[in-house]
């Protein structure tokens, strides 16, 4: 076992109050800038540059996942717009894999 430091007796730390749960609340402002939600943790895009002038490059700045994984985001339901499907070469590749799996399964149990 590796320690680094001074030791430190953490029942002996003061009581902290846990911090406010992390909401979809948005203020009116925030809500008339609210263009983009990332899909993967939930990150509202509510900055006052236009997230189709962001460059291809831009990172969400929460999980760091790529301007790809946004999505149009929708106000009034806050939910995503659009991006509900996969694109049609997965499923089409989900398809095929489940086929081949399924005549696998066939002719290896005769």
């Amino acid at each position: 076992l590796l320690c680094r430091g001074a030791e430190v007796d953490v029942k002996r730390l003061p009581k902290r109050p846990a911090p406010p749960r992390f909401g979809r609340k948005l203020t009116q402002a925030q809500k008339a800038l609210a263009t983009h939600i990332c899909l993967d943790c939930g990150f509202i895009y509510t900055l006052p540059k236009p997230f189709d002038e962001q460059p291809e490059e831009y990172v969400c700045p929460q999980c760091q996942a790529p301007k790809k994984r946004f999505a149009r985001y929708d106000v009034n339901t806050g939910k995503p717009i659009g991006g509900g499907l996969p694109p049609i070469g997965v499923v089409i590749g989900l398809l095929a894999g489940i086929g081949a799996v399924g005549a696998l399964l066939v002719y290896g149990l005769q």
